[in-house]
């Protein structure tokens, strides 16, 4: 999923810190709960559908 401001923010600090592993140790933390909000919000489904005449 797309990152956001707030994401790309902490991705281009961890790469200067981390190097090559610095994707790894993003996403990580983010799955630990360390990291919160850093992704894209998805559209409801209801959003996403047609609207067709009935």
């Amino acid at each position: 999923m797309p990152l956001n401001k707030k994401g790309q923010k902490i991705m281009r600090s961890m790469k200067k810190t981390y190097g090559k592993e610095a994707e790894a140790v993003f996403y990580a933390s983010k799955n630990k709960g360390v990291i919160k909000g850093v992704e894209k919000k998805k559209r409801s489904q209801s959003r996403n559908r047609k609207k067709t005449k009935r």
